[in-house]
C-alpha cells in the first residue's frame, strides 16, 4: 500500500479530491473545448451561439492538457513517503494559485471579479476553489494540527522493512 507523508484530510484534499476535480476539467474541456473557452468569463452570453476563435480553442485544449499534467503531479507528490517533496510541491502549487486568480482578475476586471453574484461555474472553479485550495496549501506547510506534512514516518517505516 502506498504510504504518504501527508495527514489523512490534506492527502484526501491533494491526493484525491483536487485530481478528480482536474480530471474532471480536461475531460469538460476537451469534449467541448468552445464551450470551455466560452465560459471563462462570466460577462459572456451562455446561450449565445458564438464559435470561439482557433486560438482560443488551441488554448483551451492546451490548458485542459495542463490541468492533466497538474493531476498526475498532484498524485504523485501528496502520495509521496518524502515530506520535503510534498511539502515544495504544496509551495510552489500556493504561490501558483495566485497567478491563477490574478488572470482571473485580469480577464473579467475588477466589476465582475468583486460580484460573486455574477460569477459562473467558471469563476468558482477559478477562484473560489483555488482560494480555498491555496489556504488549505499553506495550512498543510505550516503544519496545523490535522494538516501536517510528517517528517520521516512514511520514510523510515520503509527503511525498516528492507
Amino acid at each position: 500500500m502506498a504510504k504518504s507523508c501527508l495527514s489523512t484530510f490534506p492527502l484526501v484534499v491533494f491526493g484525491v479530491v483536487e485530481p478528480v476535480l482536474l480530471v474532471w476539467a480536461y475531460i469538460t474541456g476537451q469534449m467541448d473545448p468552445t464551450a470551455f473557452y466560452l465560459a471563462q468569463s462570466p460577462t459572456a452570453d451562455p446561450t449565445s451561439t458564438a464559435t470561439a476563435p482557433a486560438q482560443g480553442l488551441v488554448l483551451a485544449l492546451q490548458l485542459t492538457n495542463v490541468y492533466l499534467l497538474l493531476a498526475a503531479l498532484a498524485v504523485v507528490c501528496s502520495w509521496t513517503p518524502h515530506a520535503s517533496v510534498a511539502r515544495w510541491y504544496l509551495v510552489a502549487v500556493a504561490l501558483a494559485d495566485y497567478g491563477h486568480i490574478a488572470a482571473c482578475y485580469r480577464g473579467v476586471g475588477a466589476d465582475v471579479f468583486w460580484d460573486v453574484a455574477r460569477w459562473n461555474d467558471m469563476m468558482w472553479g477559478g477562484v473560489g476553489v483555488s482560494v480555498v485550495l491555496n489556504v488549505l496549501r499553506w495550512l498543510t506547510v505550516l503544519g496545523v494540527p490535522g494538516m501536517r506534512v510528517v517528517e520521516g514516518t512514511a520514510v523510515e517505516e520503509g527503511k525498516k522493512r528492507a
